[in-house]
């Protein structure tokens, strides 16, 4: 004889399975959902190119085409920026420049040293500009040297000590976040004017052409200004520019004298007064001396030959006597 079921247990039961149930339908539902806009969104950027042939409109459509897939610019940066965390872990990238200014007896001679130590550090000079003296010589030189930066300490303390040194300078800058910044945004852009040529590829009209092609100018204008900065830096990081001027050593540096007072200084301005007055009337006298030889050799024979006339006239007849 089988034991009666009892009825609580048995609506219990019930109740728990029509829980399970439930909860498997709304499993299916929500996967059934989720594949749908799965499929949907991979199906609209085939359907692009068909809303495309509309005309204007088609072009709207490609121009928020292209906005939505720079949306995930974001996305496309941070992998960049992890893919440059390898550059980031390399030397620090440092522009650094400098300044030497030299006198020297023979300015030529400090020139030369000077191309030899560019020459030594595997350097080049970009700019020189010399001046000469009223005897042809060398007065002063100046020029713009280029050399490597992992020189650049070492290139400086030789150019101090062509000749007597009257002042050094030097500056560094390290730019390496920058370096990194602008290697990851080309990268970003150049993928940004990937995706708009082949939105260019897949266009149909001639509106949505210009409408592409618009965005294509504006980004790769953008990625060329980026190229040109990357170049730049990179430029100034590997290589460092030292000024050098070389000036002719004065004969000596006379001391600037102090001025006396009293009696002592009356005494020395009076001399110097009377001094300058006997250099004024020698310049005088130098200057009027040729004139006076002149007037000599000129004025000596007529006054002679008026005095020999004179000697030799008759002598007037004497007066009647009363």
């Amino acid at each position: 004889m089988k034991p009666t079921p009892h009825p609580v247990r048995t609506r219990l039961s019930l109740a728990v399975a029509g829980l399970a149930s439930l909860v498997a339908l709304a499993a299916c539902a929500s996967g059934g959902s989720a594949s749908d806009a799965a499929s949907k969104r991979a199906a609209e950027p085939a359907s692009a190119p068909a809303a495309a042939k509309g005309g204007p409109a088609g072009a709207l459509s490609y121009q928020k085409d292209a906005s939505v897939q720079d949306s995930g610019q974001g996305s496309v940066q941070d992998s960049v920026q992890d893919s440059v965390k390898q550059d980031a872990a390399a030397d620090d990238a440092i522009i650094s420049t400098g300044s030497v200014s030299l006198e020297a007896t023979d300015v030529a001679t400090a020139r030369l040293d000077v191309r030899k130590i560019v020459d030594r550090f595997h350097g080049r000079v970009t700019e020189q500009e010399t001046t000469t003296g009223d005897k042809g010589e060398l007065s002063t030189a100046r020029m713009v040297l280029r050399v490597p930066s992992a020189s650049f300490d070492e290139a400086v303390a030789a150019l101090e000590g062509v000749a007597t040194l009257t002042d050094s300078s030097t500056s560094s800058e390290n730019v390496q976040a920058e370096v990194v910044d602008i290697a990851a945004r080309v990268r970003a852009q150049r993928a940004s004017v990937d995706r708009i040529e082949a939105l260019l590829a897949r266009a149909q009209t001639i509106q949505e052409i210009v409408a592409i092609e618009a965005q294509l100018a504006s980004r790769q204008s953008d990625l060329d200004a980026l190229v040109a900065r990357q170049r730049y830096l990179a430029d100034q990081t590997s290589e460092s520019t030292i000024n050098v001027y070389v000036e002719h050593a004065a004969a000596h540096h006379a001391k600037p004298k102090k001025a006396r007072t009293g009696f002592l200084g009356g005494l020395e301005k009076g001399w110097d007064s009377f001094a300058d007055g006997l250099g004024g009337a020698a310049l005088v006298l130098g200057f009027a001396l040729p004139w006076l030889a002149l007037g000599a050799l000129v004025g000596t024979p007529i006054w002679l030959a008026v005095r020999r006339r004179r000697r030799n006239a008759p002598a007037p007849a004497a007066a009647a006597a009363p």
